[in-house]
Parts: C-alpha cells; sequence; structure tokens
C-alpha cells in the first residue's frame, strides 16, 4: 500500500514539477520586462531561440532578441506594464511542452507605436504560443510567437 502511494506520488511531482518550472520562467518574463530589464527577460530564450512579434517581425537568436528589445525598449517597453497568465501547458514529451499564455499589456503613460498613439490606461491584449524545451535542467524557450487580439467588429 504504501509503494503505491509513492508510486502515485511521484508521478504527481513530475506532472507538477516541469509545469511549476515553466510557470516560474513566465512569471520571471514579467517581472523582468515590468523591471525594464529586457536583458534578463532575453535570458529566458535559448541561444537559437525565435520570437516572431505581433507585428509580424522574425527575430532570430538570443543576441538578436536582445538586439531588437534594445531598439525598442525606450519607445514600446518601459511606457508599459504585462501581465501574463497561462491560459494552457501542453507537454509534447518530458523535454517539451507547448505553452499558450494570455498578455495584458497596460499603457503607463502615453506612446506611440506604429500606426497609432496608445493613451496611458490603454489595454492590448495578446496570445502568446510559447515553446519551452528542457536544456541543461532548465526549461527555455525555444520559439514564441505573439498574436494581437483584436475585436471583431459589430455586425
Amino acid at each position: 500500500l504504501i509503494l503505491i502511494f509513492l508510486v502515485i506520488l511521484s508521478a504527481q511531482c513530475w506532472a507538477q514539477g516541469p509545469k511549476d518550472e515553466i510557470n516560474k520562467v513566465i512569471i520571471k518574463q514579467e517581472t523582468d520586462w515590468n523591471k525594464n530589464d529586457m536583458l534578463s527577460y532575453a535570458n529566458s530564450f535559448t541561444d537559437d531561440g525565435t520570437i516572431i512579434n505581433f507585428l509580424g517581425l522574425f527575430w532570430k537568436g538570443k543576441s538578436e532578441i536582445i538586439t531588437q528589445f534594445k531598439l525598442i525598449n525606450d519607445c514600446c517597453i518601459k511606457p508599459t506594464q504585462v501581465k501574463l497568465d497561462i491560459a494552457d501547458t501542453h507537454f509534447l514529451n518530458d523535454q517539451t511542452a507547448i505553452v499558450y499564455i494570455k498578455e495584458t499589456l497596460t499603457a503607463k503613460q502615453d506612446y506611440q507605436v506604429p500606426g497609432k498613439i496608445l493613451k496611458k490606461g490603454t489595454t492590448d491584449n495578446k496570445m502568446i504560443t510559447a515553446i519551452f524545451i528542457k536544456q541543461e535542467n532548465s526549461w527555455k524557450i525555444r520559439s514564441m510567437q505573439v498574436t494581437q487580439i483584436v475585436p471583431l467588429p459589430p455586425r
């Protein structure tokens, strides 16, 4: 009976362990964004990681991700605060997971992005699809795609 209990407990710990580790990475990314520490934010990616941002721009490799975030930091990141909420996590195996994240971006002040000016208090909602891989005993983002959520027009 004790052996059965230990086997069940061990299985539950494995199922919760990787998910909790991935959740910590996402919480760290939220904290890094809100502290405006994009270098630390980018360190959540593998060296060959990729991002397709909500404008459709493709950034390949951690060094390019860092460079691109530096370029847009003052205009588009610093005046915002982000909230990341995990919608779903699906493990493909013990080394790979797909994570769906809801991003709520709030303007802390008025700022301009391509095509519009966002006023203080404005929120943008996005869905993020992130592929995590376990690399050297830690979870890293291998690929991320950010999609802007645009409300449907009234009928």
